[in-house]
């Protein structure tokens, strides 16, 4: 992972919850730390990235705010969490290790 960033187990991060892991501050929190393959790594990665590029508070608000518009819009949680602009990012590149390198910034909102 890059420079700064570290995985933390801890059990603040219930089992149930959907997700493996979670980037906050550029720390990345999982309930157990097997569950975080390579993939999962570099998809927490190129969050740091994004929540570094956008001075982590920006971020947040950013998040927040496409998980509301999507949810009203589409009125499933976990299809709202999908269709954040982030989250398509991270996804559609947490197989490319190498994307983190090349990424250009706020790629999220760059037309392909």
């Amino acid at each position: 992972m890059a420079i700064g960033t570290k995985v933390i187990q801890t059990r603040l991060i219930p089992r149930k919850w959907k997700f493996t892991a979670i980037t906050l501050f550029g720390l990345v929190f999982t309930a157990n730390r097997r569950y975080v393959d390579r993939y999962v790594r570099n998809h927490e990665l190129i969050h740091c990235q994004q929540q570094l590029e956008w001075l982590y508070v920006p971020f947040y608000l950013l998040y927040l705010g496409e998980w509301l518009w999507h949810l009203i819009r589409l009125r499933d949680c976990d299809k709202a969490y999908r269709a954040i602009s982030f989250e398509r990012e991270a996804y559609a590149h947490e197989q490319d290790l190498d994307y983190p390198g090349s990424r250009k910034h706020y790629a999220n909102y760059r037309k392909k």
